[in-house]
């Protein structure tokens, strides 16, 4: 293995790798890209870079809250908790049932509908300034 004297390093040359690796560049940083398999190939690949604008709506909903009692205690729910790992998820739960609420809910979509846009706004820039279109 060779050792290369770098100012940053990024791990993972999918989209978000390769977008934060090329804005680094354009800084002026001396940036190393570092993925085991050639760049694009992983989950970018999968999602053809798909900003998925009209996904968001949160995993938290009113309809969610209302069927955790059958996701966690029901034997052939696709959700799977070691029974003894409850007590230290507890927490997590908790707060993931205050996200599920209406309001919570509602605020969330907001939040992610916002997102999104700066997201598209973005990628549409990184498209046209890397000579990609579409």
């Amino acid at each position: 293995m060779t050792e290369r004297a770098t100012e940053v390093a990024v791990i993972g040359a999918g989209v978000v790798g390769l977008a934060v690796a090329r804005r680094l560049l354009a800084d002026g940083r001396d940036v190393t890209l570092i993925d085991p398999a050639p760049p694009g190939s992983g989950a970018s690949y999968g999602n053809a870079g798909t900003i998925a604008d009209y996904a968001v709506m949160p995993v938290g909903t009113p309809d969610v809250l209302r069927s955790l009692p059958a996701l966690l205690f029901d034997r052939n729910s696709p959700l799977a908790i070691r029974r003894g790992a409850l007590p230290g998820l507890i927490p997590w739960l908790l707060r993931f049932a205050r996200q599920s609420l209406p309001g919570a809910t509602a605020r969330n979509a907001e939040a992610i509908t916002a997102l999104l846009a700066a997201a598209a706004r973005a990628g549409s820039t990184f498209s046209v300034t890397s000579g990609r279109r579409g």
